[in-house]
C-alpha cells in the first residue's frame, strides 16, 4: 500500500533497458554491464529529515537530493555530468544516461527540479558526455551521432533546445568531450580508435565547425587550457596546452600522460607539439587528470590498476614533466573522474563514490566524503562515474551508474549539525522537543540555541538547548503554537568555548503546525459519477479517457491502480484487454473531475497519483502531460505541473493548494494527455484524487487544571505526581513525570 507524502518510497530496483544499437567502448573499457539502476522517488535531504544524513557513508558533507534515473526520464544506466549557469545566476545539473540526457534546475540543491529531458533515440548507449560553451551543451557517445548541439539561452524559462548534430567528419563514435571555452574549442576524445578531433564554436555554435585531429595515440581524456600569464613555465604563457591521458591500442598500451602545445588561440595548431610525457610503475589505463590551480601539478588516475591511487605529475616545467609521489587511500575501489577546484581534489571513485582532498604541496589527504554506493567499496564498475564542484554557490552534483543524480555541500567547519530523528514536517501544536546531533571537530560547543517563529504572530522566540546523556545530542523545545493550524520556523546555531558561532547552514527549517489530517474528499476511482471524459477542443482518435481497471499491456501502460491495487479502478487512457497498441493518438485528451469544495483551515492540501509515460515509438519523449487547477468550476485554470518526466510508475503529486491558487468551494481539476508527434506512445493514468485537512487541538500543555493557563497552580499538580506515570502531567510520553516534562510546562507558561 503506497502512503500519501510516500517520499522515501521503496526502492525498485530493475533491470537496465536493452538498447537497439550495440556500443563499443574503447577496447579495455571495463564498464560494460553494471548493476542495474535503483528506480524511486526524489529524494529530499531536509524534506526527509535526513539533512545531514545519507545511506552511504560521509564525512564533513551534507546530504541535499537524489533523483533517481526514471525521475530524470531516464532508463538504464546513469553517466557523466556537467554543469550550467545561466547569465541569472541559476544553477542546472546536466547529466547523461544511457537512453537520456537531463537538466535539472539545482538552485535550491534541497529541490531540484528537472526542466528537460532529451532521449537519445538510436545513439544510445552507456556512455554519454557533455560539456557546455556559453549558452551551448555538447554531447557524444559511443554509439555515433557526432556532437549533438543544446541551446541553453532560455532555460531560466524552462527550454532547451536541441539544435541537431554537427558534420561527423568521418567520425562519429565518441568515449569523451572536452571543451575551452575560452578559445571556443570542443574536443572529441577517443571512439572508434581516434585521438583527439578539434572543433571550433566560434563562428556559429549551433554548428561545430571541424579544424582539424591529434592522432599520435589514442586519447581516453584531455584536459586542455589556455596557459596563465603568471604560470610557471613562462615560455608557454597564452599558449593552448593539452594534458591527454592517452596510450596505444585503445589506451591500454604504453599508457601514460602526454602533454602538447597545440599553439594559440589566434593560431591553433590541431596537430600540436609534444612536450615531454610521463608514464609509472604498475598501470594499467590511464584514464582522466586534471590540473591544480597554480599549475604546478596535474592529478591524474588510472581506472583498471593502482586502485584509489593518484598519480602527482610535476608540471612546473611542461618541457621535462615528472611523476611525483603516488598518493593511496586504504580502499580497493577503482578510480574515475576527478577534478581540482578551490584548492580541493573531487574524486568520482566508483563504489567509494566522491571523495575530497586537501593538497599539500605534493600531497594529498582526504578531509570529506560522500559515499554513493553504498553497498561496498571495493573494486567493480558500479557507483559514482563523475563528480562536478564549479558551481559558485558551492552546490556539488555527482553522477551514479545506479542511483542518478545526487547533490551535496560541503560542511568543513569545526562544528557540524545532524538530526538523530529527523526533521519533522508537521509539529502539534502543543509544540515539540527536537534532537540536535552537534559533532565538534577541533572546537569544543559551550552552547546551543534555537531560534524560531510562529507565521501567525512573527515573533521571534529562542530556546536554550540542553545537553542529553547521548553524548554531543542536544535537546530544544519549540513552545505550544499561538495558532492552529500554523507553521514554524526553526534554525540551530552553536556557541563554542572560544566564543564562535557557528549556525546550521541546511537551515532555517520549515515545519506546519497541526495535530492531525482528516480526508475531506475523497476520489478513489470506484465511480465515475461527476467526471468528465473529454471536453470541446479535444482531438485525440485514440486513447481517450476512460474508467475502469488496469490492464498492464505494455508499452507503458500500468499493472495497478495508485494504490497498487491490480484490480482497483483507475481512469486511464483507452482501456483495451489484450491490445498493447491501444495508446493516445492524433492530438490531446482531456479529464475533468467533479466540482469540489476547497475552502478549509490553513494548510488545506490537495493530492493525487498520476500515471505517465512516453518513452516508447519512433518519436519518445516528444509530448507531455498537463495538469490544472481552477476555483471558478473550469472558467479559468491555473497550471499544477507540466509532466515530461516518464518515470512508467505511479507518482503522488500533493500542495497545499492556497500556494498554487486562492481557494474556493468551486474547485476542479483538469488531466490533459496528448499525442502531438508522430510514432509516440503517450499512456496516463488518475487515481486518488484527495483534499485533506488539518485538525487541531486547543488544550494547553501544562494546563493540568483545565482553566486555560500554565501558572503556579498547575506547577502544585505537577510536583504531587513527579515520578510517577500520570498521563496528563507525563508531557513528552516517556512515561514517568520528571524534569523534562517540567521543561516542557514552564516552556508554555502563560503570563
Amino acid at each position: 500500500m503506497k502512503t500519501r507524502i510516500q517520499r522515501l518510497a521503496t526502492l525498485l530496483s530493475i533491470s537496465a533497458v536493452s538498447i537497439g544499437s550495440v556500443a563499443l567502448a574503447h577496447e579495455n573499457d571495463p564498464k560494460r554491464n553494471p548493476e542495474p539502476p535503483v528506480y524511486g522517488d526524489i529524494l529530499y535531504g531536509d524534506r526527509d529529515g535526513i539533512a545531514g544524513g545519507w545511506a552511504g557513508s560521509q564525512e564533513n558533507t551534507i546530504f541535499c537530493a537524489q533523483v533517481p534515473i526514471n525521475q530524470l526520464g531516464g532508463s538504464g544506466s546513469g553517466s557523466d555530468c556537467w554543469g550550467y549557469t545561466s547569465p541569472s545566476g541559476r544553477e542546472y545539473a546536466i547529466i547523461g544516461m544511457e537512453s537520456a540526457i537531463a537538466w535539472v534546475e539545482v538552485s535550491d540543491p534541497y529541490a531540484p527540479e528537472v526542466v528537460y529531458t532529451y532521449q537519445r533515440g538510436g545513439t544510445s548507449s552507456l556512455w554519454c558526455d557533455v560539456k557546455v560553451i556559453g549558452n551551448y551543451a555538447y554531447a557524444v557517445g559511443e554509439s555515433g551521432g557526432s556532437i549533438k548541439i543544446f541551446n541553453m539561452s532560455a532555460i531560466d524559462k524552462g527550454v532547451v533546445s536541441y539544435i541537431g548534430e554537427s558534420s561527423a567528419n568521418g567520425n562519429s563514435a565518441t568515449h569523451n568531450i572536452a571543451a575551452l571555452p575560452e578559445a571556443n574549442l570542443l574536443i572529441k576524445c577517443g571512439g572508434s580508435g581516434e585521438g583527439l578531433r578539434f572543433y571550433s564554436t566560434a563562428g556559429n555554435p549551433e554548428s561545430p565547425a571541424f579544424i582539424g585531429a591529434w592522432n599520435d595515440r589514442y586519447v581516453h581524456d584531455a584536459d586542455l587550457v589556455v596557459y596563465p600569464q603568471n604560470g610557471p613555465d613562462s615560455l608557454y604563457r597564452g599558449r593552448v596546452i593539452g594534458f591527454l591521458n592517452d596510450g596505444n591500442n585503445g589506451g591500454g598500451s604504453n599508457t601514460g600522460l602526454s602533454i602538447v602545445d597545440f599553439g594559440t588561440p589566434q593560431n591553433f595548431n590541431p596537430a600540436g607539439t609534444l612536450l615531454s610525457r610521463v608514464v609509472w610503475p604498475g598501470a594499467g589505463y590511464s584514464h582522466q587528470s586534471w590540473h591544480t590551480e597554480d599549475f604546478e601539478w596535474v592529478i591524474s588516475n588510472d581506472e583498471t590498476a593502482l586502485n584509489s591511487t593518484w598519480q602527482m605529475i610535476q608540471i612546473s616545467d611542461l618541457n621535462n614533466a615528472t611523476l611525483g609521489q603516488t598518493q593511496s587511500l586504504p580502499m580497493s575501489s577503482n578510480n574515475h573522474n576527478n577534478y581540482v577546484h578551490d584548492g580541493l581534489v573531487y574524486a568520482a571513485n566508483y563504489t567509494a563514490g566522491i571523495r575530497i582532498l586537501e593538497r599539500n604541496g605534493n600531497f594529498l589527504n582526504e578531509i570529506a566524503h560522500f559515499d554513493t554506493y553504498p553497498s561496498n567499496d571495493s573494486s567493480g564498475f558500479n557507483g559514482a562515474w563523475n563528480v562536478y564542484p564549479f558551481f559558485a554557490s558551492g552546490t556539488i552534483i555527482a553522477s551514479d551508474f545506479q542511483s542518478g543524480l545526487i547533490i551535496f555541500q560541503l560542511d568543513i567547519a569545526p562544528i557540524g549539525f545532524s538530526f538523530p530523528d529527523g526533521l519533522p514536517e508537521t509539529i502539534p501544536s502543543s509544540g515539540a522537543n527536537l534532537l540536535v546531533e552537534i559533532s565538534e571537530d577541533s572546537a569544543e560547543v559551550e552552547s546551543a540555541t534555537m531560534a524560531y517563529s510562529f507565521l501567525s504572530d512573527g515573533e521571534s522566540r529562542t530556546a536554550d538547548g540542553v545537553l542529553t546523556s547521548d553524548p554531543g545530542v542536544w535537546s530544544f523545545q519549540i513552545a505550544a503554537a499561538p495558532s492552529c493550524p500554523d507553521s514554524v520556523t526553526f534554525e540551530f546555531s552553536a556557541t563554542t568555548t572560544t566564543g564562535e558561532v557557528y549556525n546550521d547552514n541546511s537551515g532555517p527549517h520549515l515545519a506546519s503546525v497541526a495535530d492531525g489530517e482528516v480526508v475531506l474528499i475523497d476520489y478513489d476511482g470506484s465511480s465515475a459519477t461527476g467526471w468528465t471524459f473529454g471536453v470541446a477542443g479535444d482531438s485525440a482518435a485514440t486513447g481517450i479517457w476512460e474508467l475502469g481497471l488496469p490492464q498492464c499491456n505494455g508499452r507503458g501502460d500500468p499493472c495497478t491502480d495508485g494504490s497498487g491495487n491490480q484490480n482497483g479502478p483507475c481512469f486511464l487512457t483507452e482501456i483495451n484487454p489484450g491490445d498493447s497498441n491501444s495508446d493516445i493518438d492524433g492530438g490531446e485528451t482531456s479529464l475533468l473531475s467533479p466540482v469540489f469544495d476547497g475552502l478549509g483551515p490553513d494548510g488545506t492540501s490537495l493530492s493525487y497519483d498520476r500515471w505517465y509515460s512516453n518513452d516508447a515509438g519512433a518519436s519518445p519523449g516528444e509530448d507531455s502531460m498537463q495538469d490544472y487547477i481552477s476555483n471558478d468550476a473550469g472558467g479559468s485554470w491555473t497550471l499544477v505541473e507540466n509532466v515530461t518526466q516518464n518515470a512508467n510508475a505511479w507518482v503522488t503529486v500533493d500542495f497545499v493548494i492556497d500556494s498554487v491558487i486562492e481557494p474556493s468551494g468551486q474547485m476542479q481539476m483538469r488531466f490533459v494527455a496528448s499525442d502531438l508527434n508522430a510514432g509516440s506512445v503517450v499512456e496516463a493514468g488518475i487515481d486518488n484524487l484527495r483534499v485533506f485537512g488539518v485538525e487541531c487541538d486547543d488544550s494547553i500543555p501544562g494546563d493540568l487544571n483545565g482553566d486555560g493557563f500554565v501558572n503556579g497552580a498547575d506547577v502544585g499538580l505537577f510536583l504531587v505526581v513527579w515520578g510517577t506515570s500520570d498521563p496528563a502531567a507525563d508531557l513528552n510520553g516517556n512515561g514517568t513525570v520528571g524534569g523534562d516534562d517540567l521543561g516542557i510546562l514552564l516552556a508554555n507558561w502563560t503570563f
